[in-house]
């Protein structure tokens, strides 16, 4: 048997200015591309034929150019139309975060499982697997056999749901039946900030999902939470359950409907998870706190969700300050190839004065650093994504003169998360009593050394009230732009 595999994977932000375009994906192919879809030793187990296309990843980034989605979506395209009459199934990733410039409905995962289903007709096998910020529908669920997204936020299941995606398809290879997944719509609109996974109520949805999921009747059970970054007719909360037979679909259909009320009468108990406050209340909390560290999130620049690392706000906040608490404090990173390719110039001591930020709004207008050079490296992606070996740009660290302030500069906007990026940066975290990351919430290795969590609701463009954001296009009503 053979079985076509395919990924794409695009957070499209409307308030990024800059577009995604085709030099801004990480593009793999061949074998390269398989294994980024962690599941090549299941098929082989079944003497099954992975047929790479493309791997695509343009992690959250501003709209994606038609461009850029043309060459992408062509990739796959073209290999079900070549291949159609050897395949058996096809395995996919699609986040459901994309948003393509000129293109009709705008979601690039909508046009590509739509086109598919034109060549292979409805009956033929396919397997997805999502992001649970994704966002959904009943055409795009229709369009799939089976589809899974991960339970965990932040995404600490990425792998086992790949390779238990997989193992479905593979049992619905070697025992076909007609299994149709069932949709509800949940009319509810909230940023990852507020449904993180270790916290209620997604913690008590999530287990629900899971003892559905344990029953014979049910292959599959997830909860899409949804994408709130850009304004489109599919933006939303989601459940969908996959019957394990033909003769349990109206069970599904029933178990969908449950669960969807019981998400939605839980909607007013999400919550910013932790310690979420207004800006100068998180910034004092911080320096007042007497144990170290505290990390705290600029959650109006989180660059995990598509913002571009520009935003100079919690740096002009600490400039206005003379009383620090005796803290030493790092700002890892603030996103600025120019500056960068400036300071990469200058050996680590050197003395250094320049102009940071972009300037291209308020949050990231620009400010006058001076200091000297204490340390220069690389810019790493998260491993939780699957390349953390990869350096992806540069980063210098400047000590600021008459402050207790190291301000990293990056010419790429990749949040500092995880342990390792620290190290590639040549940057001890443990030397610091304070450290600033361009994220929403905590990611978990910060989380774990973190002696107090902070998220600073500060401005800019991953800004967390998602009820303030001016949508156009959402269903109507929805939580909690409307009080429902």
């Amino acid at each position: 048997m053979k079985v076509l595999v395919g990924s794409f994977n695009a957070e499209s932000n409307a308030s990024v200015k800059k577009p995604c375009g085709l030099n801004d994906f990480v593009y793999k192919f061949g074998d390269e591309m398989i294994d980024e879809m962690k599941t090549k030793d299941l098929f082989e187990q079944h003497h099954i034929e992975l047929l790479p296309t493309i791997y695509a990843n343009g992690y959250a980034q501003g709209l994606v150019t038609k461009e850029a989605f043309d060459f992408i979506s062509s990739a796959i395209l073209q290999g079900v139309k070549e291949n159609i009459h050897e395949l058996d199934g096809i395995y996919l990733f699609l986040h459901g975060g994309s948003y393509i410039k000129d293109l009709e409905g705008g979601s690039g995962e909508h046009f590509l499982l739509r086109e598919i289903r034109k060549i292979t007709g409805p009956y033929f096998p396919i397997a997805v697997v999502m992001d649970p910020h994704g966002n959904t529908s009943e055409e795009l669920i229709s369009n799939s056999t089976i589809v899974r997204c991960y339970r965990q936020s932040p995404h600490t299941d990425i792998d086992e749901t790949y390779r238990l995606v997989a193992k479905m398809l593979i049992e619905l290879l070697n025992n076909r039946k007609n299994i149709k997944p069932v949709y509800r719509r949940v009319p509810i609109l909230l940023g990852g900030e507020r449904c993180v996974s270790t916290d209620e109520p997604l913690l008590s949805i999530n287990k629900v999902l899971d003892k559905v999921e344990a029953s014979p009747e049910i292959l599959s059970v997830s909860y899409y939470i949804g994408y709130t970054r850009h304004d489109n007719y599919t933006c939303g909360a989601g459940v969908v359950v996959i019957p394990s037979e033909e003769e349990h679909t109206q069970y599904a259909e029933t178990v969908a409907e449950e669960i969807a009320d019981y998400v939605f009468s839980k909607r007013k108990e999400f919550h910013f998870t932790g310690n979420a406050m207004e800006p100068e209340e998180a910034l004092q909390a911080a320096i007042s706190f007497e144990e170290s560290p505290v990390i705290m999130s600029d959650s109006g620049d989180n660059t995990t969700a598509g913002a571009s690392g520009q935003s100079t706000f919690v740096l002009r906040q600490l400039l206005t300050r003379n009383q620090f608490g005796n803290k030493k404090i790092l700002i890892s990173a603030i996103t600025d190839p120019q500056a960068v390719s400036i300071l990469s110039k200058q050996d680590v001591g050197q003395k250094v004065d320049i102009e940071l930020g972009a300037h291209s709004d308020l949050p990231s207008q620009q400010v006058r650093i001076s200091g000297e050079v204490v340390s220069k490296g690389y810019v790493r992606n998260l491993k939780i994504f699957g390349s953390a070996n990869e350096n992806v740009g540069e980063v210098v660290t400047v000590r600021l003169n008459e402050y207790p302030i190291d301000v990293a500069v990056s010419n790429k906007f990749v949040s500092f998360a995880e342990m390792h990026q620290f190290t590639a940066a040549n940057l001890d975290i443990h030397a610091y009593d304070i450290i600033v990351v361009k994220q929403g919430y905590i990611f978990p290795e910060l989380n774990e050394i973190s002696k107090l969590s902070i998220m600073s609701l500060t401005p800019g463009e991953t800004y967390q009230y998602t009820e303030k954001i001016p949508y156009k296009r959402i269903l109507r009503p929805m939580f909690p732009i409307d009080d429902i």
